[in-house]
């Protein structure tokens, strides 16, 4: 495949709200909580599945697991308590080692702002590693809980990411607000 082929998202809907998600998209979730992000996880990861995609779950928070164990999907556990540099190094060569057009879900990377002390560093963090995840046209899904990050984290994230999506529910519903698409 090539850059910036279209990849089904498990969603019709986001399908058709973003004209699809894009390999090398980085897709950045902003949630009220982590069932609204489990919701779309849980979507990309049948797709990715049924299309025998290479799919890393990159397991690291204290949240409940977005994803069970299951065939076509590895599961990769990190410690966070590690640093920000170990937890950085680690996650780069498990990218660099699944190369090109794998797809990747992380934990809420909110979580990291609660293990490293510092809203900075969490967006360093994604700072550093969206580009990468770009250059090997991957996909990957990434979560923040809404009103936990400054606003210059948060501006620092819409800038670095390709697709960036508010997400509402009253309950019943679920309700998508684009914030940038690339």
């Amino acid at each position: 495949m090539a850059t910036f082929d279209k990849i089904r998202s498990g969603v019709e809907g986001i399908d058709k709200a973003l004209d699809f998600i894009r390999l090398g998209d980085n897709v950045v979730w902003q949630v009220s909580d982590i069932q609204e992000y489990s919701f779309f996880v849980k979507r990309l990861a049948r797709q990715a599945i049924k299309e025998k995609r290479n799919l890393i779950y990159i397991r690291f928070a204290q949240h409940k697991p977005l994803l069970k164990p299951q065939e076509g999907l590895k599961i990769v556990k990190l410690d966070t308590n590690a640093g920000f540099e170990s937890f950085t190094v680690a996650v780069h060569e498990i990218i660099e080692h699944q190369g090109q057009e794998a797809f990747y879900v992380f934990d809420s990377i909110s979580e990291l702002q609660v293990a490293w002390s510092a809203d900075l560093m969490m967006g360093n963090f994604f700072v550093v590693t969206c580009p990468f995840l770009f250059e090997l046209n991957t996909i990957a899904y990434f979560a923040i809980i809404r009103g936990r990050h400054s606003f210059n984290t948060i501006a620092r994230i819409r800038e670095t990411t390709q697709i960036l999506v508010d997400v509402y529910s009253d309950g019943n519903e679920m309700y998508i607000h684009p914030l940038k698409v690339w």
